[in-house]
């Protein structure tokens, strides 16, 4: 994520002010140091902690002339509030998700429930596209209901630096706190809840492999990001129930498409109010190709040609 805002900045002769999200500054602070051995010159990358008041006096200062955002969108609809009534500045915003994962009945199952995990339960490193939402046609949801439930039943939870570890922790206490809340209200709104057996460690915030079925459309759990392992399952009939049922929702960052049929998919892909769409795959990036979203999801694109003119003034 910090690659994807810093590379096409400095390829496009500019220097840099960074500030990563309070939760998890190490990783930035390490490329500080990387910068450092690679004899960058000082003042060309800058890392600064903090909190939010700290992002604000950033985005607020009139010598910065781009803002580039990756999170919340409530925190996005301020940064663009600041933007619009202070000095003129560019900005892209990346913003939340409720990406849908579409199962069609000929879609290879297996297959497809591998990318449905990588989607939602092994994305930590760019959890605004998780596949929190699985919409699996009516005449496989079954078959796809029980594959999917014993391949979570084989995922290791643990330490993240263990390379044999599948699920990881959740970064913060507060965040931990919003998936229990959001996991509560989805069985109190009625909708099923089931976890594999697991044991989960002692030490940090954890919250286990979850998926709820029974879900409606009117459902939280279906319109909120949840930013943690959670995910909704619904059914559908046809493809034009499919396409309504994904885009009823104020996000449009990515979706996936699971099907044997060429045309069914570009069928789909050209309907989906979505900025990325995979095609019998899940959280697959090309950093060739531009990245952004729709709707509450944000404006502007990273990665491509498309990434680069955001940072330049022609």
């Amino acid at each position: 994520m910090l690659a994807w805002k810093i590379a096409p900045a400095l390829a496009c002769g500019n220097t840099v002010v960074l500030k990563p999200a309070e939760t998890t500054p190490l990783t930035a602070l390490t490329f500080a140091e990387i910068c450092q051995q690679a004899d960058l010159p000082p003042g060309v990358v800058n890392i600064i902690t903090g909190a939010g008041e700290t992002g604000r006096a950033l985005v607020e200062h009139p010598d910065i002339d781009k803002v580039a955002f990756t999170g919340s969108t409530e925190v996005g609809k301020q940064i663009a509030r600041a933007c619009a009534t202070g000095p003129r500045k560019k900005v892209t915003l990346e913003l939340g998700g409720k990406a849908a994962n579409i199962v069609f009945e000929d879609a290879p199952v297996d297959q497809a429930v591998e990318g449905i995990v990588n989607g939602i339960f092994f994305n930590q490193g760019h959890v605004c596209c998780a596949g929190s939402r699985l919409l699996v046609q009516e005449s496989v949801y079954e078959q796809v209901l029980a594959s999917l439930q014993r391949r979570l039943a084989t995922l290791r939870l643990g330490d993240p630096l263990d390379k044999n570890t599948d699920v990881g922790a959740i970064n913060s206490a507060a965040q931990l706190a919003k998936i229990r809340e959001l996991s509560e209200v989805g069985e109190a709104e009625g909708a099923q809840r089931w976890s594999p057996p697991c044991e989960l460690p002692v030490k940090g915030f954890w919250f286990p492999p979850t998926v709820f079925t029974g879900v409606s459309q009117a459902h939280r759990i279906a319109q909120e990001e949840i930013f943690g392992p959670v995910l909704s399952v619904l059914t559908f009939r046809t493809p034009a129930e499919a396409v309504e049922k994904a885009n009823n929702t104020p996000y449009g960052l990515s979706a996936g498409v699971w099907t044997d049929k060429g045309s069914r998919i570009l069928w789909m892909a050209s309907r989906l109010r979505a900025g990325v769409v995979w095609a019998n795959t899940f959280n697959r990036f090309d950093p060739a190709s531009p990245f952004g979203g729709y709707k509450e999801s944000g404006y502007g694109r990273e990665g491509g040609r498309h990434g680069l003119e955001a940072y330049l003034d022609v």
